[in-house]
């Protein structure tokens, strides 16, 4: 898909024209090969597209004499490849703002569409909000996170397997989150330092704004990993606790038979014993077995 965006000066809403015109937002997502062909023509670099394709790539900035290259990652994504972010490459130069992706981001940009008012003539403005609602998806969907990893984690005591499973899924999902983001920060880090977009002072406050925001979601996914750890370690000594707690039930369980079995194979021998002839004996060995069982028992059980 291919679609020119563009806003008027009058009321700033962001609607679809027909024809690209300067000042133009062009979203690209699910590109074919005719529309790559279309990106070619604005001068935009052909390595770079490719690799806003690869699902894997890292986050970066890159400048050349036209354009600047911005590579993020988008979380929470139905990707093929993975599971959790998906790349989005945006570009920038005095005439527009290009927006590449993989895969169909409708649930990030037609919020930002109906909600912002902004003029797509001001590339860098319009690059700083985009990049601000990344950075809010990032926040809200690590916030969910943080939800329902407090459900789970209520009780340590009542934790089953698949909780333990629902909180590596959460595990994987954060470190992914963090691949995306240190990369990010640190690419926002070099937009505020270059001199070619030449930002205003109120751009480069909101990127700075942007900047302590990913610090803050980092250090938040970094404090998940920490408590998921925890939490794990925790499930894992209460188990041990209660594998050692049966087992060692049913070590005493088994030395206390240990005397009642040796009297029972004595007794069972094709051989004459004493007593075997009294009719009280059944009785007494079935007696004095129960008693052996539980003094030994009750006295492992008192030592623990």
């Amino acid at each position: 898909m291919l679609q020119y965006l563009r806003s008027t000066n009058s009321d700033s809403i962001i609607s679809p024209q027909e024809n690209l015109q300067s000042g133009s937002w062009v979203r690209c997502e699910r590109p074919s090969d005719e529309e790559i062909s279309q990106l070619l023509t604005l001068g935009l670099d052909e390595d770079l597209i490719s690799d806003a394709l690869d699902p894997h790539e890292v986050p970066r900035i890159e400048f050349d004499d036209e354009w600047t290259y911005l590579i993020a990652r988008l979380p929470d994504t139905d990707d093929d490849f993975n599971d959790f972010t998906t790349p989005i490459l945006f570009c920038i130069n005095k005439d527009h703002i290009v927006t590449l992706s993989r895969d169909s981001l409708g649930r990030l940009w037609q919020p930002f569409i109906d909600k912002v008012r902004i003029r797509t003539d001001r590339q860098v403005e319009l690059l700083v909000a985009m990049v601000e609602a990344i950075s809010m998806q990032y926040q809200r969907r690590v916030a969910t996170i943080n939800r329902q990893m407090r459900a789970a984690t209520d009780s340590i005591h009542t934790l089953r397997v698949n909780d333990i499973a629902t909180l590596a899924e959460y595990e994987r999902k954060l470190n992914d989150y963090l691949d995306a983001l240190i990369p990010m920060n640190w690419a926002i880090e070099k937009l505020l330092a270059t001199q070619k977009l030449r930002l205003k002072a109120d751009d480069k406050e909101d990127v700075e704004d942007i900047s302590i925001d990913l610090e803050q979601v980092i250090a938040r996914c970094k404090s998940l990993l920490r408590t998921i750890t925890n939490v794990r370690d925790s499930y894992r000594a209460v188990m041990d606790t209660r594998l050692n707690e049966t087992i060692r039930l049913l070590t005493v369980i088994t030395v206390a038979l240990t005397i009642p079995t040796m009297i029972a194979g004595l007794y069972g021998m094709n051989v004459p014993v004493p007593g075997a002839d009294n009719p009280l004996m059944f009785w007494g060995i079935t007696a004095v077995s129960v008693v052996l069982a539980f003094v030994v028992g009750y006295y492992f059980l008192r030592r623990r």
